[in-house]
């Protein structure tokens, strides 16, 4: 018997009942559900981001050379235009599981041929959220998530800030064992969408004023983290390949916050 009536019901419940259920679930369920770095142990992962410069990013790498294809929310219904042709294909599928993205169903995930679907939870009481798509469609992929305290402890490297979904799939991969990561079609909100991903985002600068206006992302940071989370990566032996406007952003975030890190009062 499906579980979602009776999340349904906690989620409906004054926050004084709410909290200590969905801690309960949290205690029970976290750990089992929590996505394994050894899952990915020794694979080639293509993560794709959303920018409009995914198609030059794609012709810098070898697509069909990797194991495992990542993409995140609204990716999930927007085909991309691989070497081989247009393609919803998608193996990791990290999702918000807010209202900002595209509703998730069935249908989408069987065309995408989707294998996990993955929950970033912000907070313990986030979690009740992971497991209503658990018992959505947990019959059709495995439903794990990023756990609280990975969230927190990115946000406190951004100063408070948001981590966005495409910055917590990038980070894990890149602390995973994995044998190599790429990172394509993202700019740090330095640019439109591609075509079908959020047409409400017409131009690169509706992209920079709607980020600026929400004020919970701090794209620069988020630059400026991962060329660290690079860095760290190769460190340890882990090929990592950019497609090259990532690499243009990134650099352009990281000498801007340096910047505005010199700048500050001692």
């Amino acid at each position: 018997m499906s579980m979602m009536p009776v999340f349904r019901c906690i989620r409906c419940l004054p926050s004084l009942l709410r909290q200590p259920l969905t801690k309960l679930l949290h205690r029970k369920y976290a750990c089992r559900m929590t996505l394994s770095p050894e899952d990915f142990r020794d694979r080639r992962v293509l993560i794709i981001g959303p920018a409009r410069t995914l198609c030059d990013d794609l012709a810098a790498v070898d697509v069909d050379g990797f194991d495992v294809i990542v993409k995140m929310n609204n990716g999930l219904d927007t085909p991309v235009n691989f070497p081989s042709g247009a393609s919803l294909h998608c193996d990791v599928l990290f999702h918000s599981g807010t209202g900002e993205a595209r509703p998730i169903t069935e249908d989408k995930l069987r065309d995408a041929k989707v294998q996990v679907l993955v929950h970033r939870t912000p907070k313990k009481s986030g979690f009740l959220q992971t497991m209503m798509l658990q018992a959505c469609f947990g019959h059709l992929v495995r439903v794990r998530h990023v756990d609280c305290p990975a969230y927190q402890q990115m946000g406190d490297l951004l100063g408070g800030a948001s981590p966005t979904t495409g910055l917590m799939s990038a980070c894990f991969f890149l602390g995973a064992p994995v044998r190599e990561v790429a990172i394509v079609g993202f700019t740090f909100f330095s640019t439109a969408y591609q075509k079908g991903y959020d047409d409400c985002v017409t131009s690169d600068a509706d992209a920079i004023c709607r980020i600026a206006d929400k004020g919970h992302h701090k794209p620069l940071k988020e630059g400026a983290l991962l060329s660290h989370k690079i860095k760290d990566a190769r460190s340890r032996g882990i090929t990592v390949t950019l497609g090259p406007h990532v690499l243009d952003a990134m650099q352009s975030c990281t000498k801007v916050d340096h910047a505005d890190a010199g700048r500050q009062p001692a």
